[in-house]
């Protein structure tokens, strides 16, 4: 199995494991289905495996081009080609 780890904003962390988007705001719902068609577009999938439990706060993270500064956590994704 190959992963990688992806830093990412830590409120993505049920979104992108359990595909639970109740209490996120459209937004957040557009900016979270973008990253996951860019992971499709770049990785061929989007399988979230892992969320770490520590956080903290970034400036820059994974998800900068959808996201401001915020808590993050370390995200793995299984990355095996099909």
């Amino acid at each position: 199995m190959l992963t990688i780890e992806m830093i990412l904003p830590r409120h993505w962390a049920y979104a992108l494991n359990y595909g639970e988007m109740d209490g996120l705001d459209e937004d957040e719902i557009k900016s979270i289905e973008e990253f996951q068609q860019w992971m499709i577009k770049e990785y061929g999938g989007c399988w979230c495996l892992e969320v770490s439990g520590d956080y903290w706060f970034s400036k820059f993270h994974d998800a900068s081009e959808w996201v401001l500064p915020c808590d993050v956590s370390t995200f793995t994704f299984d990355i095996t080609p099909e």
